[in-house]
């Protein structure tokens, strides 16, 4: 096995993970439960333990819901911001006099809404990668595209009072007839696209270069992302059709990088929930602004 291949892909592969379609959809159904949890430590709580119905920190138990840790109880690994990992624990876990809120064991409700706050927090963070966001009038049959760009456009972005121009490398272009929804949920199936690395990379150190995949499971990894992000924010999208379709239809799911879907959803989300910073390879010029 190729030692450049993701853990999570070496174990796909080796032992059958999430191979058959049947644990594929168990798995997502799973992820969309935990939309406060980044999608790669909601896989990490499922190999762990997939009957998890609440995870947090020994201390945000007690502080949040005034509940101790049961004596033996295992702790759950889950990745850590700019540290190694940290240890949470799961909801069974735990003992209290106080009632655990009900409402937390089912957080995701389908409105079918994207907030225009979301919506524009995304295009606006795309930039910071060199995609430039733009609609057009594709006809009813085309939701959108992404592409390498030669227009050697450059574009300006805003951070801590100051004026940022960036190189341009993809255009983005998506259907001004569709719904706000099926926009972004256009946008978020072309970064599916971009992030998996179906167009190359600009570098290794932003993700990697997959040009090598093959159609089917370009498509399959790029409605996964949409699927997942979408679905964990309770936005109605096309992908969920396509994926309970598919896996349906076949036992097992194609040949996918499951790290690269996870990663890619990731990226997605947080750019939807704060500020990005552009990478530095793109910056053409900054300037202060009062």
């Amino acid at each position: 096995m190729n030692k450049s291949i993701p853990e999570l892909d070496k174990l796909f592969s080796e032992i059958g993970t999430y191979r058959r379609s049947a644990d594929f959809k168990k798995l997502l159904k799973f992820m969309k439960k935990f939309p406060r949890i980044a999608p790669y430590n909601a896989m990490l709580l499922h190999i762990q333990k997939p009957g998890s119905k609440y995870v947090t920190s020994a201390y945000d138990w007690n502080r949040n819901f005034n509940r101790e840790i049961k004596p033996g109880a295992r702790p759950l690994v889950i990745l850590r911001p700019f540290g190694p990992v940290a240890f949470v624990f799961e909801l069974g876990d735990t003992y209290g006099k106080d009632p655990f809120p009900k409402e937390l064991l089912n957080p995701f409700k389908v409105e079918g809404k994207v907030s225009n706050a979301a919506f524009y927090s995304l295009i606006n963070n795309i930039r910071t990668d060199g995609i430039l966001y733009v609609e057009a009038d594709l006809g009813s049959s085309s939701a959108g595209f992404i592409r390498i760009s030669d227009s050697k456009r450059e574009e300006r972005i805003i951070r801590n009072k100051k004026e940022i121009w960036v190189k341009i490398l993809y255009d983005m272009v998506v259907n001004k007839n569709h719904s706000p929804e099926t926009r972004f949920a256009t946008i978020v199936h072309e970064l599916g696209h971009a992030y998996c690395g179906h167009l190359g990379t600009p570098g290794p150190e932003w993700w990697g270069d997959r040009r090598a995949v093959g159609g089917n499971e370009r498509e399959f990894e790029a409605e996964s992302v949409c699927w997942l992000v979408c679905e964990r924010m309770g936005i109605k999208n096309p992908s969920a059709e396509y994926l309970n379709g598919y896996l349906r239809e076949n036992q097992e799911i194609p040949n996918i990088s499951i790290d690269a879907v996870l990663k890619a959803a990731g990226m997605v989300e947080s750019m939807i929930r704060g500020s990005k910073e552009p990478h530095k390879e793109i910056i053409v010029g900054i300037v202060e602004t009062k």
